[in-house]
Formats: structure tokens, sequence, C-alpha cells
């Protein structure tokens, strides 16, 4: 896979830019939009008893995904990998809008989580490959800032296209957008691998992978009782120690052990998951203080995170340019590890006197930090790995990232099955120490990269 050269990034690169940004805001779009929308669909196709299946099927293959794309595009060829991506994602659309049960709808939503997980990485996989190391800062701000939109946008958009105009919309309109972005991206991705040539494919590690990933996210995300939590987690401890065999001493595994044996890869690891645990701590716990604790309406407490993913936008595209023009990785990792715990700080100290403004003004000081430090794991896990594990090192900061998000949902729900003074005091105490352990971390991450 070649690196663009500076004088090909122009024309080239702006049109493939603008096709990868759309894909991924629509697979980041689909993992928040079906949540506001739910109580329409589940009426809509008489599902209520299997009310989650659509989302957390999605949830559990996107992730799967995430993790195998770096791996499968090593083999096959980025170009490859994302054109299936792109495709499977479009039709899996076009069916979920045509599911006539909630059954069908998570089946259909299972395989456009597959889809999803691999335009998610693909775009993070794309500058890995392709770009030099201190040119990917800007490109990587963009691609982070999609998140804290999709955040946004996607509760407030499902919600009113499933009581304006009908639900199969939200699935509708995905197919168009991928088809622009088919168009814009797969004629300038690289082919293939030019490492050695030769497709090889890790079907048995792929394989481990998977099921270990799957028991993992359900031990979080399904696990309603100690016995589920447990089978869950044995599952995930055998597959992972499975997983550790099969990959050792295999030239070409879909996950590097030894990544893990890379300090500065692994500070990247603990970055995204650390920050992406904050972010969803106020994603999934505010507006509940908003609705539950101040009384406010949901569209309210919706619309009042707005400033915390306008500065997430500003600090991710500011991050990157930063990244850019000085190359200091460890002292940005650093400056939003300090902004992050300052807000979670903030939180604990007022959690018995907070008031709308205050609450918005904390989580907006939260959302800068965590858009400093969204590009960073990529950008620390790129750099820490060899060049030819660069793929799949983003794949595996991906996942973690991932996994931050959802420890952060299933530790909310545990902590605070309510909102309340308590409870916001408990859950960003828990943030506090999580982001801790990040600033922590973050020592090991390289602390200048050369141009």
């Amino acid at each position: 896979m070649r690196e663009l050269s500076a004088s090909g990034r122009g024309a080239i690169g702006r049109p493939m830019t603008i096709g990868l940004m759309l894909a991924l805001f629509i697979a980041a779009l689909d993992s928040t939009v079906v949540a506001t929308a739910m109580p329409v669909i589940s009426t809509s196709l008489g599902g209520a008893a299997h009310y989650a299946w659509p989302m957390t099927a999605y949830l559990l293959s996107s992730t799967m995904s995430m993790l195998l794309c770096g791996g499968i595009s090593f083999s096959f060829g980025l170009r490859r990998v994302y054109a299936v991506g792109l495709v499977l994602f479009a039709a899996s659309s076009a069916l979920c809008a045509g599911a006539s049960t909630v059954e069908m709808l998570a089946a259909f939503r299972f395989l456009q989580g597959i889809g999803g997980g691999i335009l998610e990485a693909g775009v993070f996989i794309a500058a890995a490959v392709m770009m030099p190391p201190r040119d990917r800062g800007p490109y990587l701000g963009a691609a982070s800032a999609m998140y804290g939109v999709a955040n946004v946008v996607g509760p407030v958009f499902g919600g009113a296209v499933a009581q304006g105009l009908s639900w199969h919309v939200i699935f509708l309109v995905n197919v168009p957008v991928a088809a622009g972005a088919f168009v814009l991206t797969t004629k300038f991705l690289p082919k293939r691998n030019v490492n050695d040539g030769t497709f090889t494919f890790d079907t048995l590690g792929s394989f481990a992978a998977a099921v270990c990933v799957v028991s993992l996210t359900g031990t979080f995300s399904l696990a309603k009782n100690v016995l589920s939590f447990v089978a869950c987690m044995v599952l995930c401890v055998v597959s992972a120690c499975v997983l550790v065999h099969i990959e050792n001493g295999k030239d070409a595994p879909v996950v590097p052990m030894g990544l893990f044996c890379r300090s500065g890869v692994v500070a990247g690891f603990l970055s995204g998951f650390c920050i992406q645990f904050a972010l969803m701590t106020c994603v999934t716990y505010l507006p509940r203080v908003f609705q539950e604790m101040l009384g406010m309406a949901a569209s309210s407490s919706g619309a009042a995170l707005i400033p915390m993913t306008l500065l997430l936008v500003a600090g991710s595209n500011i991050s990157g340019a930063v990244f850019r023009a000085t190359g200091r990785l460890r002292a940005i990792a650093g400056v939003s590890s300090l902004i992050v715990l300052g807000a979670s700080v903030a939180f604990v100290v007022a959690f018995s006197t907070l008031t709308p403004s205050s609450i918005i003004a904390f989580s907006a000081v939260m959302g800068l930090g965590v858009g400093v430090g969204m590009p960073i794991s990529n950008l620390a896990a790129q750099t820490g790995s060899a060049k030819r594990d660069a793929g799949r090192a983003t794949s595996m900061a991906m996942f973690f990232r991932g996994l931050g998000g959802t420890v952060s949902t299933a530790v909310c729900g545990m902590l605070a099955p309510a909102a309340s003074e308590t409870g916001t005091f408990t859950v960003f105490c828990v943030a506090c120490v999580v982001v801790l352990s990040g600033l922590f971390g973050s020592r090991w991450i390289a602390r200048e990269i050369a141009p």
C-alpha cells in the first residue's frame, strides 16, 4: 500500500476525503439513530419483547468487524474490503427498511453492523497506509469530529424522521449516500498490500477474535444477571487464550500479538478507551440528569449537549492541526487528559448544586478535551507500530475506543439506574479514575513524530 505524495494529495485526496467522511458519518450515525426511533419501530413491527435486539445486533457486529478490518485489508487490500463494506452497508440498509418484524430487523442490522464497522475502521486505516504520519493530523481530526456530530445528530434525526415521516427513511437515506461514497473513494484506495504480493487470510485467528469480541461486548451490553455475565466473561477469556495461541508466530496474523509489546501502541489503545469512556459518560448519563432531575423535555436535553459537540469538533480539528505543525503527540495527549479530568472533577465537586447552565458549561469543556484527544489514539497506535502493522494497529485502536464507550454505558447503567445526585457523584468519580489512567499511560506515547 503506497503513501500518497504531497502533490498527489490535492485533487485526488479531496474527493476521496469527502467520500470517506460521508461513509464514516452514516456508519457512526447508524449506531445512534435507531435508539430514539425504536419506540415507533417497535410499535409498527409489534416486537416489544425484543425491543433492544436491533441496537445490540449492530453494536456486536460493528465492534467485531472493526477489529478484523485491519487484518482483512492487509490480506486482500483496502480497496476491495472497503468496497465490500460499502455495498454490504447499503444493501443491508435497504433490507432494514423493508423488515416486517423486529427479529428480521435485528438480523439485517447485524449485517449492516458488519459493513458499518468496516467503514469506520477503513477511514482511519486509509490514513495509516496512504499518508505520512505528520500529514494525518488534520484528516484524523476531521474524521474524529464525525463521531461527535453523529452522537448528537443521530438521536435527534432518528426521533424526528420516525415521528414526522417514516422510520423506513432512517435506513433508506443510507443508500444514496453510500453510493456517492463508493464513487468518490474506491477508485483511489490501495488495491493490494505490497509487503508480499500474496493473499493470506488468518481464518482461525479471525474466528477466535470474533468470538472474543462478541463475548466481551456481550459481557457489558447483554449480561443482565450474574450467571450470564460470568458465562460471557469465561467465553471471552477462553477465546482470548485460543487467539493468543493461534496468532503467536504467524507471519500475517489478523491480531498481531507483538503490538501489545510496544508501549506506545498500548498507550494509544488506553488513550482511546479512556477518552471514549468519558465522552459516553456524558452522552448516556447527562440527558437523564436533564430529564429526570431537572425536568427538561427530551428534545431540550438533547439540544443542551450541542455546545459539547461543537467544542468536540473544534478540539479535534485543532488537535490535528497542532500535531501537523509540531509533531508533539505526547503533549497533546496530556493536555486532552487534563481538560477531561478537569471537567470530570467539576461534575464531582458540584454534584449537589448542578444547574442546566453549569452542566452545559462542564460538558462543553469535556467536549473540548475529548475532541483534542480523539485523533491521538489512532496516531499513537499507527506511529508506534511497524509500517506493515499500521492498518491492523488502527483497527485495534478503533476496537478499544469502541470498548470504552460500551463499558461506560454499562457502568453508568449499573451505578446509576436513575439519575440522582449520588449517581452523578459516583459516575463521574469513576470517570476521573479512568481518565487518570489515560493520563498516566500517556507518558509512553511518543514525545514527537518527525516530519
